[in-house]
């Protein structure tokens, strides 16, 4: 109960005053919206997942490592047509085979781990946003996530880069809670899904912060924490060290150390190759994300006071990282996506108190990428090669997408005159969560492009007259995708392994070659399978290799040929011919990706 003094009475009295209600919370409608727009974001991001063919190299060759997995049962060693493939850890590749032993050998399936991973960071978003600020704010912040350009696409990709932004984003807000262990927990579980990086990424950002803030760093790094780390990452890497002495030096000097010091890995791009990359990949959240960066002189001067906390180590969270990953000589869009939580948390905060700055901004950005969208039905840029169906996709797409981008703009301009904070939160939300329901028609022109998937259809078919004899050799060519859709391994006629897209297996070519049973044969081999045909074996080259379709093109009927591969074939078995001192290739294996 309040008091006050009277005013009528000489004498000071103490009157008792009713206290005001308590204050209601913010009525329910205000939010009402929210979770049912997060939940219809959640869907658009898995929308269509299985509505176009594995993209290669990467999607084809991650798939294909995890049937395997999934086939021999074997969740230690990850292989490759039948060779250890210690690229990349284990955790990605685990979690697809889980999904094939579920689901069985489909594009779902592989890519499914990737969009689960991205639900649960959006979730830990949603989490942390109402613990730390309020409930809309968290409801904002795994909106924004969640139809952000660069989550979107990625959460609908077999590649692990969405699994390590969890694990980055669970670190990271766990050392903002100052809960050490369980960031350790979550680093551990990051390096076993993409090896260092999942600990370079937080420890830049939280290192400088603790030394801008006048934080002590060693609570960074308690022992408890580091023992947890080592518990969790250390049995899988001694396991795969004693039956492969030589990786720990392959990852930690070769797929770590060289990779980011030298040019060998044919990734390199200029030091400004990610600055119109993130605006893009934040897009549309990096608006408001910035909306107070006109006061960084003043967090910055207050930096060691408890409010400038958040928004420094909002900024840690990607300047440090991205500093770091501009003078790594390996490069590519999908390494910023650990930083875009980072912008999601931003504009949620700042959304608490929108700013007519940047609901101007955004509307002039979103007409613009919206006029220029549609002018793409008239323009296509002359470099960029294409396919008929990608060039009659792209268009209709487009055209739809810019529509979207301008009904967006004028939302968000049409919520700051009425005053209505769910319509601009709409406005913003709805160009990205479009995408994946318009796009469908080019997501499949892009399939058919990059995939093996009518080259296999046509092997397959060509197969099944051998009554399950035949065999399939690349000549110099291994389409990473096509083992998955054939659930077979194939034998490689290669001189250095390269064809398998694993620098590991190249490295190892010789040694690896000389396991009985190695699908890497003699580089000059298939013009003896060719000559012999031992058996039934269908020859896959690359759609430029000239000299080697003409002699193909000779002797067997082309099966399928697309803009990369060519089949041709099968070879007639040729009866008392067969050496027994020549090579042969691997008996096929079983389809279908089970045991």
């Amino acid at each position: 109960m309040f008091t006050a003094r009277s005013q009528n009475s000489p004498n000071t009295k103490l009157i008792p005053i009713t206290p005001p209600p308590p204050t209601s919370p913010p009525p329910a409608p205000q939010i009402a919206g929210l979770p049912l727009l997060l939940l219809l974001a959640c869907v658009a991001l898995g929308w269509n997942l299985n509505g176009y063919r594995l993209l290669d190299p990467d999607e084809g060759r991650n798939a294909e490592v995890a049937r395997e997995m999934a086939q021999t049962n074997d969740y230690l060693v990850p292989q490759l047509d039948g060779l250890p493939y210690l690229d990349k850890p284990i955790v990605y590749f685990a979690a697809a085979a889980a999904t094939i032993e579920l689901l069985g050998p489909s594009e779902t399936a592989a890519r499914l781990p990737a969009y689960l991973a991205t639900l649960a960071t959006v979730a830990l978003l949603v989490w942390f946003g109402r613990r730390r600020w309020s409930e809309e704010a968290g409801w904002t912040a795994g909106l924004a996530y969640a139809t952000m350009v660069l989550p979107l696409a990625y959460a609908r990709t077999a590649i692990f880069d969405s699994t390590l932004t969890l694990c980055t984003t669970a670190a990271m807000l766990a050392f903002w809670e100052d809960r050490p262990v369980r960031g350790w927990a979550a680093l551990a579980v990051g390096t076993l899904t993409k090896g260092p990086i999942a600990l370079a990424i937080p420890l830049l950002a939280l290192v400088p912060h603790a030394l801008v803030t006048g934080r002590p760093v060693r609570r960074l790094f308690p022992w408890r924490g580091l023992a947890v780390f080592g518990a969790i990452a250390l049995p899988w890497f001694v396991a795969v060290s004693v039956a492969h002495p030589d990786f720990p030096a392959y990852a930690l000097v070769r797929e770590t150390l060289q990779r980011m010091t030298t040019s060998s890995f044919h990734r390199t791009a200029p030091w400004w190759y990610y600055l119109p990359i993130v605006p893009v990949a934040a897009f549309p959240w990096i608006v408001p994300a910035l909306a107070r960066l006109k006061t960084w002189r003043a967090t910055w001067l207050a930096r060691r006071a408890p409010d400038a906390s958040e928004p420094l180590l909002l900024a840690a969270w990607v300047i440090a990282p991205l500093l770091f990953l501009s003078v790594n000589q390996s490069k590519l869009p999908q390494y910023v996506l650990p930083l875009m939580p980072a912008f999601a948390l931003a504009a949620a905060r700042n959304l608490e108190r929108p700013s007519t700055t940047a609901v101007r901004s955004y509307a002039a950005i979103a007409t613009v990428t919206g006029l220029a969208l549609i002018a793409l039905t008239r323009w296509l840029p002359a470099p960029i090669s294409l396919t008929p169906e990608e060039k009659a996709a792209i268009p209709v797409t487009a055209a739809a997408l810019g529509i979207v981008a301008l009904c967006s703009a004028a939302l968000v301009a049409l919520s700051a005159l009425l005053r209505r904070p769910r319509m601009t939160l709409l406005g913003y939300a709805v160009v990205v969560m479009a995408i994946p329901f318009l796009s469908g028609r080019l997501l499949v022109a892009v399939g058919q492009d990059r995939s093996s998937a009518a080259v296999a259809n046509a092997t397959a078919a060509a197969l099944q007259r051998t009554a399950g004899n035949g065999a399939v050799l690349g000549v110099m060519a291994y389409p990473p995708s096509l083992p998955f859709y054939l659930g077979r391994p194939i034998a490689v006629a290669t001189s250095t392994g390269v064809e398998l897209t694993s620098n590991y297996i190249a490295a190892n070519a010789e040694r690896l070659r000389s396991r009985t049973g190695s699908p890497l044969l003699p580089e000059g081999y298939w013009r003896d399978a060719l000559a012999r045909c031992p058996v039934p074996t269908v020859f896959l080259v690359g759609a430029g290799n000239v000299a080697v379709r003409a002699t193909l093109a000779d002797a067997l009927p082309l099966l399928a040929a697309d803009g990369h591969y060519a089949a041709y074939g099968p070879c007639r078995p040729r009866l008392f011919s067969q050496h027994p001192q020549s090579p042969q290739p691997p008996p096929p294996g079983r389809g279908g990706g089970k045991r």
